[in-house]
């Protein structure tokens, strides 16, 4: 599965395309104690669109701890919390 996800930041569109292998590894490195900062860029750079790559770049550069927040909204669309219950 790959799903096409758009956030837009400040006042550019940004397309991130992300697979279930992409979630995955960033919850497995958050999971397993990793800098979350690290695993959030590396999602985020992993993901980002390759024709939108120098002006993300940008955006994270201006904007310390961006990632974390970027990176957030994307695995928010892409695994949303679902509504469970159990039952007895």
């Amino acid at each position: 599965m790959k799903k096409a996800i758009i956030l837009t930041i400040e006042t550019t569109d940004f397309s991130f395309n992300v697979t279930v292998q992409d979630h995955s590894d960033f919850v497995d490195s958050a999971a397993r104690g990793e800098s979350m900062t690290a695993a959030a860029h590396n999602f985020v750079m992993r993901t980002i669109d390759t024709k939108q790559k120098e002006d993300f770049k940008k955006v994270l550069t201006e904007s310390p701890g961006a990632e974390l927040q970027i990176a957030s909204s994307i695995k928010a669309e892409f695994s949303p919390i679902l509504e469970i219950k159990v039952k007895k």
